[in-house]
């Protein structure tokens, strides 16, 4: 078997779901799944000075958002290297920032470090609300029949406040996987009603868990905090393009990053890969070429129902071409030959 034919595994496999991680990925692919994502960070940041300041501590254009508008954004050090990567959602009387999971105190930090006489306050939201993701082929066509097609159809990072009254609930569209994706963020009090709202009708999606997201992320080529979202490496690295502004201001690590593009420095990129084998190795792991070591794989899963493994790594900007061969050693457990699927994302 060649890396990635997505040849079934065997018939015991097949026949045996017990965690439903199976009939979950299926799910993706053929309709929705809905997941809790509350592992992931959340900030209202208000104050009039607040759409300037992240705009300087940003890679992307912010103070020109409109209530309803969104965009991704990365903070970055000063050497350029990434803090997390985010996204924002202006609202009425904030802007809402959800961050990479484990990652919200951080970046609340960071924007205080660098808030001085700007009229900035930043609130944590972790506690009091929490966030529900909406995934897979049919997500649009569940959100439509639930909120309308207007809210299915808005710009990546678009948003708007759905009900209940009172809630603070927003859904906005955030990066697909199988698909389509959507966030919505709510108060904790509001999750269940909305959960059961979605579960109504023949469309209601499959609740899925952590493992199942994996899978797709991978599968999506989307880095991850802690994984591909590191200070090892900058934003073109891991393809972040969508990410940054090459047109707006000076913002922190701008001057590293800018040069990095106009000189063509950039030496590594992630990209999606194809491993053989039946069990996905421990990550971080090196990456090999013939004898030559050529990079990193960050991320690794098994696909659920097929005997076939995805992976996500950092390899030399020359090796990152569909079809290069390369294999990979982990610290423990056998060595997988593997191929570079693309360029992630």
């Amino acid at each position: 078997m060649s890396p990635g034919s997505g040849a079934p595994a065997g018939e015991g496999a097949q026949a045996s779901d017990p965690s439903g991680l199976i009939r979950q990925y299926r799910a993706a692919r053929q309709g929705a799944i809905l997941a809790d994502r509350s592992d992931l960070g959340r900030l209202a940041v208000r104050g009039k000075d607040a759409l300037d300041l992240l705009h300087r501590l940003t890679t992307n254009s912010i103070k020109t958002l409109q209530p309803g508008e969104g965009t991704a954004a990365v903070f970055a050090t000063a050497k350029g290297r990434i803090l997390d990567l985010v996204s924002f959602l202006l609202l009425e009387d904030h802007l809402l920032c959800l961050t990479g999971p484990g990652r919200a105190a951080a970046i609340r930090d960071w924007i205080e470090r660098y808030t001085f006489r700007e009229e900035v306050q930043v609130e944590d939201l972790q506690a009091s609300h929490g966030t529900l993701g909406i995934f897979g082929a049919g997500a649009a066509r569940l959100v439509a029949a639930r909120w309308g097609e207007e809210r299915a159809r808005r710009p990546l990072h678009y948003g708007s406040p759905v009900g209940p009254e009172g809630a603070g609930a927003v859904l906005a569209r955030t990066w697909p996987l199988a698909g389509e994706g959507f966030h919505l963020s709510a108060e904790r009090g509001a999750l269940p009603g909305l959960r059961e709202r979605l579960a109504q009708g023949g469309d209601a999606p499959v609740p899925a868990g952590e493992e199942c997201l994996e899978v797709l992320r991978i599968e999506a080529g989307l880095p991850a905090a802690w994984r591909e979202l590191t200070e090892e490496y900058n934003p073109w690295e891991a393809r972040l393009d969508d990410a940054i502004s090459l047109t707006k201001g000076c913002y922190v690590g701008q001057e590293v990053i800018a040069r990095l593009n106009t000189y063509k420095k950039v030496s590594k990129l992630l990209v999606r890969i194809a491993l053989e084998g039946e069990r996905a190795p421990a990550v971080p792991a090196a990456l090999w070429r013939e004898r030559e070591s050529i990079g990193t794989l960050t991320s690794a899963a098994r696909v659920p129902g097929e005997a076939r493994i995805v992976g996500l790594g950092y390899v030399r900007d020359e090796l990152a071409i569909e079809g290069r061969e390369l294999r990979v050693a982990p610290d423990q457990g056998p060595e997988l030959e593997g191929v570079v699927l693309g360029i992630a994302r």
